[in-house]
């Protein structure tokens, strides 16, 4: 692939998030106070019970200072917990709290709900494509190095 081919496919990537933002939605409501950072982050937390800070903010791409200050904010909220790593006290251990299991399983829902209800609008053969398409990017970008903090 030249260049001019890498670049318009780089574009078309780069156009993908907003589009699925303006077709789809956003994960959360407008008028949550969670932004979609901290509802991702939260995702997170439920996948993975408990991650350090850290790796939290290695698979959000952002600096510690600011997981610290997105971490800080859900606590206050009383959305996730800070715990000391058993077996090193140095490590902090994040998790979501039983309120902020709520809240993801709350938005969760709605927001698959909503996700169907906009697909419906397609025909079977356009949503036998969009499957199969999303299926292809995936495999495609799992075999991507993952970017590193540094890059962006």
């Amino acid at each position: 692939m030249d260049a001019n081919q890498l670049t318009a496919l780089a574009e078309n990537i780069i156009s993908i998030k907003p589009l699925l933002y303006k077709t789809l939605g956003k994960p959360v409501p407008m008028n949550s106070d969670i932004t979609p950072g901290a509802y991702y982050a939260m995702l997170y937390l439920k996948k993975h019970d408990a991650l350090s800070m850290s790796d939290l903010g290695k698979i959000l791409l952002i600096s510690k200072p600011n997981v610290t200050a997105l971490i800080n904010k859900l606590i206050e909220k009383g959305l996730v917990l800070r715990l000391s790593d058993k077996q090193d006290r140095r490590i902090v251990m994040v998790k979501l709290s039983a309120k902020g299991m709520k809240f993801i399983d709350k938005h969760q829902e709605k927001y698959l709900n909503q996700t169907i209800k906009r697909l419906m609008s397609l025909t079977e053969a356009e949503l036998n494509l969009f499957s199969v398409s999303l299926q292809n990017v995936s495999d495609v970008l799992a075999k991507l190095p993952p970017i590193e903090l540094n890059e962006i």
